[in-house]
């Protein structure tokens, strides 16, 4: 018997109305008339139920609707790519999080390694870098921006890898009535002599700025290129400078090595 029939039989053999036997079975009185014309079929679980008040085998009723039997293959196909979606989508979720869970604690480790390792060396947090104070000089490190952490390798970039040693001498005797000021830069490949002679706030005019390049033990390349001002000053400056980078070498190495 097909399974709209057999609907349709039970439901007059209970004497109930549409409206009934749709709040019986938790449905709609439109879909109780769908599925009594064949327009649609009731779930399996639904089927089950029908097959016990109407005393038929679901077997039966499945070999007589073959309509009905291609629709539930369908659901049940439907199903499984759902459910196969579903977990493929979890396990895509769950590997995003979990890859950003890595980098950040790999983010989190270089950070808390700068910081523990800059405490060792004496360094004091000021402002947007971290500031050592000494005789002659003084040491920056400036706060650096994290690696990107679609970055599998979470290493500082280069360009985030230097130190800056800053000297100041404002009553200066090497030049009579300018400011001199350098600055050192240590960096993985290069260490380079900045000479500032005056001062910005002088009518408005910059001061003169010449750059040299040093080698490890702090000794100007080039002496020779260097202007008659900047000889001077790096000759009565030559043993703070190579202290200076010694010191700068030492810390390089300890924080980035």
């Amino acid at each position: 018997m097909k399974i709209g029939e057999t609907i349709l039989k039970l439901r007059e053999e209970k004497k109930m109305s549409q409206e009934e036997f749709a709040e019986y079975f938790h449905v709609t009185r439109q879909t109780i008339s769908n599925w009594e014309k064949e327009k649609s079929f009731p779930d399996l679980q639904t089927l089950v139920k029908i097959s016990d008040a109407a005393g038929v085998s679901v077997d039966s009723m499945l070999r007589d609707n073959f309509i009905m039997v291609q629709q539930i293959d369908k659901k049940v196909k439907h199903l499984k790519l759902f459910k196969i979606g579903t977990a493929v989508i979890a396990a895509i979720i769950l590997v995003v999080i979990s890859y950003f869970g890595i980098q950040t604690v790999k983010q989190n480790n270089i950070t808390h390694s700068m910081e523990s390792s800059l405490k060792e060396l004496g360094f004091e947090k000021n402002g947007n870098n971290y500031c050592l104070e000494d005789v002659d000089f003084r040491y920056d490190i400036y706060l650096f921006d994290k690696p990107a952490i679609w970055k599998w390798n979470q290493e500082l970039d280069s360009s985030e890898k230097f130190v800056v040693g800053t000297y100041t001498q404002n009553d200066s005797d090497l030049l009579e009535t300018k400011k001199v000021e350098m600055t050192i830069r240590k960096t993985e490949q290069f260490t380079t002599l900045n000479i500032s002679k005056g001062d910005y706030t002088v009518d408005g005019v910059s001061p003169q700025i010449s750059e040299y390049t040093l080698d490890k033990n702090g000794e100007i390349k080039n002496p020779e290129k260097m202007d008659e001002e900047d000889y001077k000053i790096y000759s009565a400056l030559q043993g703070e400078i190579k202290e200076a980078v010694e010191k700068m070498n030492g810390i390089y190495s300890k924080l980035y090595k």
